[in-house]
């Protein structure tokens, strides 16, 4: 069975990818937050997916505060110049999807 949560925040991943490559290249610890909070957003989801109840909504939780985490620093990004909104477009909107889909496993 297809876990669709997971297909979402590994799609978003792929897209947050090249973007972080980007603020590498200006900001290093704001990149390596962004890595950090997107490999959280992942791998929270896949140790929710094989957990007790309780344990799983944390976990979509944490997940949900690092994807909202990932957001926010591409935005910041954006206000230093890192890139154009126009190039953050497909992440930010892989981010809301995945955001929408843990506030309904959360809610």
């Amino acid at each position: 069975m297809r876990f669709h949560t997971l297909d979402l925040a590994l799609a978003a991943q792929q897209a947050i990818v090249p973007l972080v490559r980007r603020v590498q290249r200006h900001d290093r610890k704001l990149a390596q937050q962004l890595r950090d909070a997107t490999n959280s957003f992942v791998l929270n989801l896949g140790e929710g997916a094989y957990s007790d109840p309780g344990t799983r909504r944390s976990r979509y939780q944490s997940s949900a505060g690092s994807a909202g985490e990932v957001r926010v620093g591409l935005h910041a990004a954006i206000g230093w110049g890192y890139f154009r909104r126009s190039e953050a477009e497909t992440a930010l909107a892989q981010l809301d999807r995945l955001l929408g889909s843990l506030w309904k496993l959360t809610h």
